[in-house]
């Protein structure tokens, strides 16, 4: 029997929360345009106040000395008025409300409305939220938030990866208000009484939500590595600040070092490889009740095969020298690939002994 009260009350939820999390993004966007401009307009005034010394050493020299005192006096006034102070540095005063931490608020609020929409979908069903592909979805972007929340929780800096995750999260949540949403209901009776669809799926979203932050550090990771490499190059020609990154290289320089994320990027993957492994384990466990075999060579369980290679390689790659770095971080992202194209043309496009669940 279906609670259509409960079901309204997790549609609402969801849908204030979708609310929240775009508001969170304009907050995470704006705090991260707001330092860069910050940071900008600082180099220009170092720049400038570089080019006044420069000026005024030279007329002081040129008259003898007698104007280099007022020179240096006249120098220093800008430099020290762009390099100290909060409002040259970027630095904010402990208590007051930033962009970033109202967009963190946000982000939280969105969150606790989110898994209370998934909580009351499965009050409202009586079963499991992930019977099918909207569930799914609901259910491993809940996962994401969460753990965003919680690392960001204990790192601070990682905060400034609010709109690299929030962006994904949104754009799978409109997905599945827009393409896959149904109307809550009872289980098919091949999914009834079987417990390995709580523990089968449940991993599986595990692994789905890890795939998702672990390809937003890697591809984060990608592109600070680059800029990272530009900026040495441009030191060694005697430059300060790769201009035509723009913006772009503003904000690259808040976000953490490639270091730093790859080795985030790599703990989440490893995670996310034992989930993948227990998904594929369980999984022909569950088959053999269902079907009679292990392995049949499904759709479904040919696509997770191979996810699991991939993610496979990555740690592989990872733990090799020749390997690591970017081309370990393109591994993950073809296996963050694989992910997609399993839950999306696998699921709705390809026909198997999976599809009539919707998983």
């Amino acid at each position: 029997m279906i609670n259509e009260q409960l079901a309204e009350l997790s549609n609402l939820s969801l849908v204030v929360a979708i609310v929240l999390y775009v508001l969170a993004l304009f907050g995470f966007s704006a705090d991260l345009a707001s330092i860069s401009q910050k940071r900008s307009d600082q180099r220009l005034a170092a720049q400038e106040a570089k080019d006044v010394d420069r000026v005024l050493h030279g007329a002081g020299v040129g008259a003898g000395g007698g104007i280099t005192s007022g020179a240096e006096d006249a120098g220093t006034t800008p430099a020290s008025s762009a390099a100290g102070g909060s409002a040259g540095t970027g630095e904010r005063t402990p208590g007051t409300m930033t962009a970033q931490k109202f967009a963190f608020l946000l982000a939280g609020a969105g969150t606790l409305l989110h898994v209370l929409g998934v909580v009351a979908r499965a009050a409202a069903t009586q079963r499991v939220p992930w019977a099918n592909m909207y569930e799914f979805a609901t259910t491993s972007t809940a996962l994401v938030m969460v753990a965003f929340l919680l690392f960001s929780i204990k790192r601070v800096e990682l905060r400034t990866l609010g709109t690299f995750v929030v962006g994904p999260v949104l754009l799978v949540l409109l997905l599945a208000q827009t393409f896959w949403i149904v109307p809550a209901a009872a289980l098919t009776p091949s999914l009834q009484n079987s417990h390995w669809l709580i523990i089968h799926i449940g991993i599986a979203i595990i692994a789905t939500a890890l795939s998702i932050l672990g390809a937003v550090l890697a591809g984060l990771q990608l592109v600070q590595a680059r800029h990272e490499r530009a900026l040495v190059e441009l030191a060694e020609a005697g430059g300060e600040h790769p201009e035509h990154w723009g913006r772009a290289g503003h904000v690259l320089d808040r976000l953490p070092s490639s270091t730093v994320l790859e080795s985030l990027s790599f703990r989440i993957h490893s995670l996310a490889f034992v989930c993948w492994t227990f998904t594929l384990i369980f999984g022909a466990i569950w088959a053999r009740e269902a079907w009679g075999r292990f392995w049949g060579w499904d759709p479904k369980e040919v696509w997770t095969f191979i996810i699991w290679v991939i993610y496979a390689a990555y740690l592989h790659a990872r733990a090799t020298g020749g390997f690591r770095g970017t081309r370990a971080a393109w591994l993950a992202l073809a296996g963050f690939v694989a992910v997609v194209f399993n839950y999306t043309i696998v699921n709705t496009v390809i026909n198997g002994l999976h599809s009539y669940s919707g998983l």
